[in-house]
């Protein structure tokens, strides 16, 4: 599942939710609409860019990840010097991996990477030969301003991100349209469908990874 260069608007969502929870104002229905898309990627990894590559630099650990205008990054998914996976450690594992020596101060082969402070990650060894470059793959989310999310969220999900919409809008207090028992029906739909989406995002993971083992970048 990845995303694409195509965005569809928030306001097309809209039927899913208007004809559900009357007297809700639009703007509030699409806010309520952007909060559930954001926690549904967040949580399942659902969407997923190819950042562009970066030429790895000769004594240079740290190299940013950008992301497209309107996304936000989630979570590191793979990444690859060249054709080469490079294992996702924590800074704790990596100081048990280079007892001897402070593992930032480390140059040779790229082999690991590991998140420092967003948007970098960090390189170890670092580079001491020229030439190959740095490929990543990412989950992201639309952003809290994003007034477009892709398509894709639209076209495989617009059921289930409503269901958070719409729960989320009957659990809001002191309204027209508040009603706690759809609150609750609803956020659990929402919680059964991210379970169920973060279970396929997985088992894809791990049947186009073969025998690579995944492990989440701390």
């Amino acid at each position: 599942m990845s995303a694409t260069d195509l965005t569809i608007e928030l306001t097309e969502f809209l039927p899913e939710v208007m004809q559900y929870v009357p007297d809700v104002p639009e703007f509030v229905a699409i806010n309520s609409l952007r909060n559930a898309a954001i926690e549904f990627c967040e949580k399942t990894r659902v969407l997923q860019i190819d950042l562009s590559p970066t030429a790895l630099i000769v004594g240079k650990a740290n190299y940013l990840m950008v992301v497209p205008p309107d996304l936000k990054f989630v979570d590191l998914v793979e990444a690859y010097a060249d054709d080469r996976l490079l294992i996702p450690k924590s800074s704790e594992e990596l100081s048990r991996i280079y007892r001897a020596t402070d593992w930032r101060t480390v140059q040779g082969t790229p082999g690991y990477i590991t998140r420092t402070n967003y948007p970098e990650v960090q390189i170890v060894p670092y580079p001491q030969v020229a030439g190959e470059f740095l490929k990543l793959r990412a989950s992201v989310a639309p952003t809290r301003t994003a007034t477009e999310v892709p398509q894709t969220l639209f076209e495989e999900f617009v059921e289930q991100i409503s269901y958070g919409a719409r729960g989320r809008l009957y659990g809001t207090p002191k309204q027209s349209y508040s009603d706690k028992g759809l609150a609750r029906e609803y956020l659990m739909m929402f919680r059964a469908a991210i379970n169920e989406t973060r279970t396929r995002v997985n088992r894809g993971l791990t049947r186009a990874s073969g025998s690579i083992e995944y492990q989440r970048i701390i």
